[in-house]
């Protein structure tokens, strides 16, 4: 039964997975590349793989903690870039509207 119920949840985080790599190739693909799009899609893909490395954690050697580290380290990085554009855009937005 426990692997009824671990194979399932592996189906399903496979299928997220492929569901974040598709949406973020469809943004790669686009001619006007947004930004915030493809930096949300490659978080959601980095966090998918944290996960599933997560679910293997007993089993890791060295160099998968030190790969879960980077990838970590990496989201939060990203997502840090990403809040940091979103403050300069409203920034630039405000700026607009005072001198319209």
């Amino acid at each position: 039964m426990a692997d009824t119920q671990q194979s399932t949840g592996s189906m399903a985080s496979s299928s997220g997975t492929a569901y974040a790599l598709f949406l973020h190739r469809q943004e790669l693909q686009r001619r006007q590349l947004l930004y915030t799009k493809i930096s949300r899609t490659k978080i959601q893909l980095t966090k998918e793989l944290i996960a599933k490395q997560k679910q293997r954690l007993g089993s890791c050697s060295n160099e998968d903690l030190e790969i879960l580290n980077r990838e970590t380290q990496f989201k939060r990085t990203l997502q840090q870039k990403l809040k940091h554009r979103s403050k300069q855009l409203k920034a630039m937005a405000r700026q607009q509207e005072r001198l319209s």
